[in-house]
């Protein structure tokens, strides 16, 4: 197993350390205009500027296959703790990844992921199946993945789909959790994207893309997408919990 993190205009990356102390290979993949700025292991030049997550998390997926990796996180940049809910609220190490490869070995989804820990508290399921989406840190199994991610959408969200219509789909780990910046919120990343409005044109493509299954609606003072992942795996007579 190893992670693998796409990181822009975050320097002071510290998200590779959590690995580091649980013995994960960690590479970062890297724009070559902020590839010499980056003080990190394992530096991947990514060989264009400014293509946008899309290109990068497809980068990462081909360099995954052409070096025959089998188990890889995909993390964001700006983790900054993993932990369990057993009845109390508990901070770990990114340890809990090899408790839960253990678990994924055994079964046949491609992507397995773990919860927000401000959720995992009021989860009554250990774990879910093709209900909901696991999304900033997941394991995947690359191997078994020939498709891609999609350009100009959500494209986590528009993956997980793909993944179910074409695989076995996303198992998430719902007592499992990850801390990190609200989205869009953090300098980086995705940051300037999300400023000038750019996630309007995403949740209207992904809407788009699977309708019936996903509808646009208002958050407070945003425009986001509601997706029916239950209900679209469940019309592939996909398995479902």
């Amino acid at each position: 197993m190893i992670c693998f993190i796409p990181t822009k205009g975050r320097l002071k990356t510290k998200t590779y350390k959590l690995f580091e102390e649980a013995n994960i290979p960690v590479y970062h993949f890297i724009e070559p205009q902020e590839y010499d700025l980056y003080d990190v292991p394992n530096k991947i030049n990514i060989n264009k500027d400014n293509q946008g997550v899309t290109y990068v998390r497809n980068f990462m997926l081909n360099y995954a296959k052409e070096n025959n990796y089998e188990w890889v996180i995909f993390c964001d940049d700006d983790v900054v703790s993993f932990g369990v809910y057993n009845g109390k609220t508990i901070k770990k190490t990114a340890s809990i990844w090899f408790d839960i490869l253990e678990r994924a070995k055994k079964l046949p989804f491609e992507l397995i992921g773990i919860n927000y820990t401000q959720h995992a508290w009021h989860e009554n399921k250990a774990y879910s199946i093709n209900s909901k989406f696991a999304e900033v840190c997941v394991l995947m199994n690359v191997q078994k993945i020939n498709w891609e991610y999609n350009e100009n959408t959500k494209e986590d969200r528009d993956f997980q789909l793909q993944t179910i219509k074409n695989g076995y789909g996303v198992l998430r780990f719902n007592h499992y959790w990850f801390s990190c910046p609200n989205v869009g919120s953090n300098q980086g990343g995705l940051f300037d994207l999300y400023q000038s409005k750019k996630d309007i044109e995403w949740s209207k493509n992904i809407v788009k893309s699977w309708h019936p299954f996903a509808k646009l609606v208002k958050k407070k003072n945003r425009i986001d997408a509601k997706i029916d992942i239950k209900g679209y795996a469940k019309s592939l007579n996909k398995e479902v919990k």
